[in-house]
Formats: structure tokens, sequence, C-alpha cells
């Protein structure tokens, strides 16, 4: 009978060890949805529905954002270093690079993606 007995241990052992390792999974797993649920609130902009709204239907995310923030052209070109008939093209439709637009994003405080 002491090889059952060795065969009970050793299950034991492995037993032991699975689930240690699913407590380690487990943790990781918490881990990341926290680190995942953090990275959407930072990505959440602070900014109301109609405004998004305004911008999904096709308006000029600058443009709409600025107004948002109650600031001129002027304004935000002191905010961003970008010359105010630069915003103002932007507005009317001018394209514009990632430099820009994080320029612009941190200037409105909003994040990256809701400019491009």
């Amino acid at each position: 009978m002491p090889s059952d007995n060795h065969f009970v241990y050793s299950l034991e052992l492995k037993i032991l060890d699975l689930e240690k390792s699913v407590r380690e999974l487990e943790r990781r797993l918490s881990d990341m949805e926290a680190k995942q649920a953090a990275a959407v609130q930072l990505s959440q902009p602070d900014v109301p529905e109609d405004v998004l709204r305004q911008i999904e239907q096709g308006e000029n995310p600058v443009r709409v954002l600025r107004q948002h923030r109650l600031m001129t052209q002027k304004d935000l070109s002191a905010l961003c270093g970008i010359r105010a008939n630069h915003i103002s093209a932007m507005e009317r439709g001018m394209p514009f690079g990632l430099k820009t637009a994080k320029r612009l994003a941190e200037a409105l405080d909003v994040p990256v993606g809701l400019l491009t």
C-alpha cells in the first residue's frame, strides 16, 4: 500500500500547485481588469454628450471643442502655440498631423483620438 499513499500524496501536491497557480492567475486577471478600467476612465473625455454628438455628425472637432470650452481661436492659439490663422484653417477642414493634434488635444483637455 505504500505506493497508494505516495500516489495520493503526489496528487495532493499537484492540486496545491494548481490552486496556487489559479490564485496567481486570478490576481493577474484582476490587476489587468483594474488597469483596463483605469485606461478607459482616462480615455473618456470630459465632454458632454451633445458635444460628442456634434462631432459624430461631422462637425469639426476642433471648432466644437474650442467653442465648448468657451475659447476664441486666439485663446486656443495662446494655449497650444499654433497660430490663430492655422487654427481657423484647421476648423475649415485643412488636414493636420499627429504632433498638431497632440498640442490641440492638450490645450482642449481631450484625448487626441477625439480630434482625429
